[in-house]
């Protein structure tokens, strides 16, 4: 019974992360020296996007499996998708078994 419902949670999550939720990529790093002295590494990032719209912006994906994954995310609500991980979490919790303490949300 957890185990089903872990994999449910696994399946929005999955939608939700790859669908929605942007994320900024590492494209470089440089080590700057101050004027004391100091050395620190600065980072610099990409704009953030969600990983299907960086995927659609290469040609690693067929136009039939690109056209169905839009389909996908057009039919998706992102905000009853979110509430629905959040019941799926509370339920998992509430199982037999279940470390009480608290969870992170994603």
């Amino acid at each position: 019974m957890q185990t089903l419902a872990i994999e449910r949670l696994y399946e929005k999550v999955w939608l939700y992360d790859n669908l929605f939720q942007p994320a900024m990529r590492l494209i470089g790093k440089e080590t700057v020296t101050d004027d004391d002295g100091k050395t620190r590494l600065r980072r610099t990032y990409d704009d953030a996007k969600p990983p299907f719209d960086r995927l659609c912006a290469t040609s690693a994906i067929s136009v039939e499996r690109r056209e169905e994954l839009e389909h996908l995310r057009d039919a998706t609500n992102p905000r009853r998708l979110r509430e629905e991980i959040y019941t799926l979490i509370d339920r998992i919790m509430d199982m037999p078994g279940a470390d009480k303490v608290d969870a992170e949300s994603p």
